[in-house]
């Protein structure tokens, strides 16, 4: 939200002339300064209010095995940084396990989830025999979007995917040759 300077000293006239008579003691400059520092303080709180991270974000990774020894598990991103890992089968690590992963990394991944539309991708609603499933669900900003990717096949769903495993520290527990 950016102000002009010029609205500023308008409104703070404005009320200064409401407030005059109210305080006899001050004159008008004091009263225009002190309207115009409130309107900033304001201002400037409306404005790190509106570019804060949505509280609500959340992204979950699941790959589903394979009919072969393809990991089986599901990893969970919340904005609070926090992450959720379960692993089931042919995996490195079984079961659940928790860490905690800076709150800018988890800001950047929700931009790019913004900047690539994920909330609009197509939803495709069939799988290949023998491939792993890989699904997708992100929540933000109110709205929740499902994305699958059942043939393994090369392409936006995958490389999020990757990004997802990366960010979260998966691979530590999964054993995954693509570890960086």
């Amino acid at each position: 939200m950016i102000v002009s300077h010029r609205k500023v000293l308008s409104k703070a006239r404005d009320i200064s002339n409401i407030l005059s008579p109210l305080f006899p003691i001050y004159n008008d400059k004091h009263i225009r300064l002190a309207t115009c520092v409130t309107f900033i303080s304001l201002s400037l709180t409306s404005l790190a209010q509106s570019s804060a991270p949505a509280n609500d974000f959340a992204i979950t990774l699941e790959r589903r095995s394979c009919l072969g020894n393809c990991p089986d598990y599901e990893v969970t991103i919340l904005a609070n940084g926090s992450v959720r890992y379960e692993g089931r089968w042919y995996v490195r690590v079984k079961g659940i396990r928790q860490t905690v992963i800076p709150v800018s990394t988890v800001q950047e991944l929700a931009q790019e989830v913004r900047d690539k539309n994920f909330f609009q991708w197509q939803e495709k609603k069939f799988i290949c025999i023998d491939y792993p499933e890989v699904h997708i669900t992100a929540i933000s900003e109110g709205r929740r979007k499902h994305v699958l990717e059942g043939c393994n096949t090369p392409g936006k769903v995958l490389k999020l995917a990757d990004e997802i495993d990366r960010i979260s520290g998966a691979y530590a527990w999964v054993g995954h040759s693509k570890q960086p």
